[in-house]
């Protein structure tokens, strides 16, 4: 039977053409119209962001409505009712970013950015948090009367309009901005500002690592809603700018949550910060382990809005892992080990679609072990008696760590100070390694050696624990490097790995022998009293090695009280002087920040402070398309 195609067959064949060319048009007009709608969304978001801007610069009195073709001058506006009479006022220009994006051609409200974190923070609670994942999470949140400028390290004003300090030290007097909110849209007042200082200095919170540092305050007066007065125990060089770092926290929300309720809580997080907590409840919070920290755009932050919605920390213990979930573009940013970074650093294929950022800053801090000089076990510890720990220094080739563990990033620590600021002394230069200079200081702490064994005259072995964090293939390797080394000399190390999440009680209950860690400054002159004065051995001080020297002590105690700084300094250097010879820990090396970062992020900017997130912003193109 032969098929015929007819004048019916042709008559559909046209419509359904028809039909599929109307669709065509139909779609790319669709496609059209959307473009343009996103065309005006972010032509509104921009408007919307510099609206914002000019109503808090007038809220602020620096710009005056113009008048006569000319423009306020904005101090002849200010209010200094509020003020001390006879003491300087030092106003604050409107806060911002410190690289603002929003004049960029592809600047875009809107999506999601993504970081791997390489440890699980036990909290995300303000005051009692224990790690620095934490306090990342929390800066994004919390906010204080002020911070150290990103480029020059200068403190100016974030909650803080306006401030006065007493030439003696004694006293420091702010005034808040009258735009500041919470994200709920409460008022920051001065009540906020005692409230949480009060909070951490409540020996019911668990918050040892406040205390240490904000103790230096008396007292917090508040003068009127806008108006806080701190009071100071005595002069102290950084009385100041401590008084401006207090994390502000709204006492509507904290007041009613029992000492017992906080120190057990996980994720009671609220601020006046650019980002609030996706969820914030008191019964349903945050679980280590189980949740990733998702943090959304807050709608109501008084100051510069960031462009992407929300911020998401996963967390991915092993380095290999980190790396290949990063690779398959399921994070934004992550911490590579030094050895990730050689690997991918030159690899121009990777790096069209990756940043590869080394950069030494504030808070790059310095890596160490720590030796613990109280008894453990029911057993003496070696590492009360300095020559056993100026030889641990000395069984260590420092230099070879940097160069094979590390693949030759960062720099040999010599002590507790930042090398490129002032205060670390110049003249100190790292032990060396010196194998039979280590015997000879553990033969004159009385510890010989029989048949390859290191025993005291007790007979006892020389026997230790070394804690570490599991799933950092760097760590492992300094593990494995300082069994051998103290092998070679008669001394079992004992590897005790162990997850990060129990770090912290290991810390606190001083359960360990020997233990790695690094510490990062938040400040570019250190106030060494956190870690190493001897008040701070009790509780759950940050003296966790419990050491102890009178001179040190004192040295805290001066450098704290002098104004001068070439004085201070020549504290501080005589400090570091008695550290060096005292070897409480042996200084692994100062190291750089590393980051991996994908290249849709637009607008990042290594600072001396770190790195400035809500600066960042993904063009709208790449939103929804894999990082």
């Amino acid at each position: 039977m032969q098929n015929r195609f007819g004048l019916k067959d042709f008559v559909l064949l046209v419509l359904l053409i028809i039909v599929l060319v109307v669709m065509g048009l139909s779609m790319a007009q669709e496609d059209r119209r959307w473009s343009e709608v996103r065309t005006v969304q972010d032509q509104i978001d921009r408007l919307e962001q510099q609206v914002m801007m000019m109503s808090q610069r007038l809220e602020d009195g620096i710009v005056a409505a113009p008048a006569s073709g000319q423009t306020g001058a904005g101090s002849a506006q200010r209010d200094d009712s509020w003020a001390r009479a006879g003491v300087e006022i030092e106003w604050q220009q409107p806060f911002t970013l410190v690289n603002d994006p929003r004049g960029e051609e592809d600047y875009a409200m809107g999506g999601t950015y993504t970081e791997i974190f390489g440890a699980q923070p036990p909290t995300i609670t303000p005051l009692i948090y224990r790690d620095v994942y934490g306090i990342f999470v929390i800066d994004q949140v919390v906010e204080s009367l002020g911070r150290y400028n990103p480029e020059t390290l200068d403190m100016e004003g974030v909650l803080a309009e306006a401030w006065q300090y007493d030439p003696s030290g004694m006293w420091l007097r702010v005034l808040i901005r009258p735009n500041a909110r919470f994200s709920d849209g409460q008022p920051v007042t001065a009540h906020d500002v005692k409230f949480s200082h009060d909070l951490g200095m409540n020996p019911q919170i668990e918050s040892d690592r406040y205390r240490a540092v904000y103790g230096i305050i008396d007292s917090v007066e508040v003068i009127d809603d806008r108006v806080v007065e701190f009071n100071f125990t005595e002069p102290k060089f950084n009385n100041r700018d401590v008084a401006m770092g207090v994390p502000v926290l709204p006492k509507h929300f904290y007041e009613d949550i029992s000492p017992t309720q906080f120190n057990q809580s996980t994720g009671l997080l609220m601020g006046s910060g650019p980002y609030r907590l996706r969820n914030l409840s008191i019964d349903n919070q945050y679980r280590p382990g189980r949740d990733d920290i998702v943090l959304v755009r807050n709608e109501q932050y008084w100051g510069p809005r960031p462009a992407i919605d929300r911020l998401r920390y996963t967390v991915i213990v092993e380095d290999i892992a980190a790396l290949t979930a990063y690779n398959n573009r399921n994070a934004d940013m992550m911490t590579p080990t030094p050895r990730q970074f050689t690997q991918f650093r030159d690899n121009e294929a990777w790096l069209e679609r990756n940043r590869a950022k080394l950069w030494f800053n504030l808070r790059g801090g310095y890596s160490f072990i720590a030796w613990n000089t109280r008894s453990t076990d029911g057993r003496e510890s070696p590492f009360a008696d300095p020559r056993v720990r100026r030889a641990m220094t000395h069984l260590l080739d420092r230099q070879a760590i940097i160069d094979n563990i590390l693949m030759g990033i960062g720099e040999i620590a010599t002590g507790p100070f930042n090398p490129r600021t002032d205060q670390a002394n110049p003249d100190i230069t790292p032990h060396e390694y010196n194998l039979d200079k280590a015997r000879q200081l553990l033969a004159e702490a009385g510890w010989t050696e029989e048949d390859g064994v290191l025993r005291n005259e007790r007979g006892d072995r020389f026997d230790f624990r070394f804690t570490y964090s599991t799933g950092a293939e760097t760590t492992r390797r300094i593990a494995d490097y300082l069994r051998d080394q103290c092998n070679r000399v008669g001394i079992r190390m004992r590897p005790d790995p162990v997850d990060w999440s129990i770090y912290a009680d290991r810390l606190r209950n001083r359960d360990f022998d020997a233990i790695t860690m690094a510490w990062s400054p938040s400040s570019p002159e250190s106030d060494p009293y956190q870690i190493w004065h001897s008040d701070q051995i009790a509780g759950g001080g940050d003296n966790f090695i419990s050491w102890r020297n009178d001179r040190a002590d004192e040295l805290i105690d001066l450098g704290r009280q002098e104004i001068d700084t070439g004085q201070r300094m020549a504290y501080w250097h005589e400090l570091h002087q008695i550290i060096h010879e005292e070897q409480p820990y042996t200084f692994l090396a100062v190291r750089p920040w590393l980051r991996f970062i994908n290249r849709r992020n637009q607008n990042v900017h290594p600072y001396m402070t770190g790195i400035e997130q809500r600066e960042f912003y993904i063009p709208r193109a790449q939103q929804a398309s894999p990082m």
